[in-house]
């Protein structure tokens, strides 16, 4: 079985946690969410950014970076890959395994480098999406490009046909 999960690291915007939240759902991945935030973490208003579907997901909550890299649970095979302007590989070029993490910074400055400065920090691969003259997509179109890439490697297993 295919497991997928999207963490998003100091999310500033609840609307972008909202629509990133659907597209969660719509793969059936998960959702991480690592704090500070820069909204309240409100789940009536989180429910509405997500056009209802905030209770369906019941995201994974960590305080601060310390306490996601204590908690997140993985093994051997995990796979992580950060998704970043200057990532090494091309978002399409990687080759995604079956136990898949997507790491996205926030909306202003990424991911602090305090993020990566913890013992045992697992092997983490870098891939952007190209763009041009301008300097960066909106967090929930990216997570959408990226995580819609890994189903379309997978082909589509556990993915039904439904209204878009």
């Amino acid at each position: 079985m295919n497991r997928l999960r999207i963490v998003l690291v100091h999310p500033r915007i609840a609307a972008n946690v909202g629509n990133v939240a659907r597209t969660c759902l719509s793969l059936g991945a998960e959702l991480h969410l690592v704090g500070p935030f820069g909204f309240i973490v409100d789940p009536k208003r989180l429910d509405r950014t997500s056009v209802g579907y905030w209770e369906s997901l019941r995201p994974e909550v960590y305080a601060d970076f310390r306490d996601f890299w204590a908690r997140f649970p993985r093994c051997l095979k995990t796979q992580f890959v950060f998704a970043e302007k200057d990532g090494v590989h091309l978002y399409s070029d990687l080759s995604y395994n079956t136990d898949c993490v997507l790491i996205f910074g926030n909306e202003e400055e990424g991911v602090a480098d305090e993020f990566w400065k913890v013992e045992s920090l697992p092997m983490i691969s870098s891939c952007r999406i190209p763009m041009r003259e301008i300097r960066c997509l909106n967090l929930a179109t990216s997570v959408g490009i990226v995580s819609y890439e890994v189903n379309r490697q997978w082909s589509g297993r556990n993915i039904e046909c439904g209204a878009v």
